[in-house]
């Protein structure tokens, strides 16, 4: 019963699905498979295969407003550059891991120049790490009477990130957006970024 254009939908394109007409087949089996005219936001997975032709075909798909924006993924070194000079409607951002020991901040910057936004993936360390018992953010988390992930959140919102935490549990969806009740001052902000390199990045095998 919610208006469409009051729900945002983000999808991928897998590398497997890049190019010669497969790209453009994936979204249309997309679309079918959500019932829906157009996707708000497609990606570029990750910078393996002919993502050159696969973004191509996005662009293709946008003319056409099968999908409304595109993105890419994961491109984190000189292929960055490859894509965002090749693309004829520029990337509106690229998702990449990006959490307190991962902050990624030469991508960023490149990124920054060229008005693409971040998004990050992973915004707590895939709970992996021993993220949620640095001082840095326990300390603050009782000062303002929140949870370690809300203080860790809160420091991307801040960082001016797009963040995508994932949950399948009710309640912690409903915490995770409860972090907006709060600041966490320049000095607060400063300690969280001192943990950048501490631990390194997630391993993640699907990048393999």
């Amino acid at each position: 019963g919610i208006p469409r254009d009051q729900i945002w939908v983000t999808s991928k394109v897998w590398v497997t699905e890049y190019g010669s007409g497969k790209t453009t087949q994936a979204v249309e089996n997309m679309l079918k498979r959500l019932d829906m005219d157009y996707i708000d936001l497609v990606l570029i997975h990750e910078p393996y295969n002919d993502y050159i032709g696969a973004y191509k075909e996005l662009e293709a798909l946008y003319e056409k407003g099968k999908i409304k924006n595109i993105g890419i993924s994961n491109f984190e070194d000189e292929k960055y550059e490859e894509i965002y000079n090749a693309a004829k409607i520029k990337p509106v951002l690229n998702q990449i891991e990006l959490h307190p020991y991962f902050q990624q901040k030469n991508i960023r910057e490149r990124m920054e120049k060229t008005n693409v936004k971040t998004e990050g993936w992973a915004p707590l360390g895939e709970a992996k790490t021993n993220l949620f018992n640095e001082d840095a953010i326990n300390k603050v988390a009782v000062k303002y009477k929140k949870t370690p992930a809300q203080i860790i959140l809160r420091w991307h919102i801040q960082s001016g990130f797009i963040t995508i935490p994932k949950s399948v549990k009710a309640e912690r969806i409903k915490e995770n957006f409860e972090i907006f009740d709060f600041e966490l001052t320049p000095e607060e902000m400063n300690e969280i970024n001192k943990l950048d390199g501490k631990k390194g990045r997630v391993q993640y095998n699907s990048f393999v």
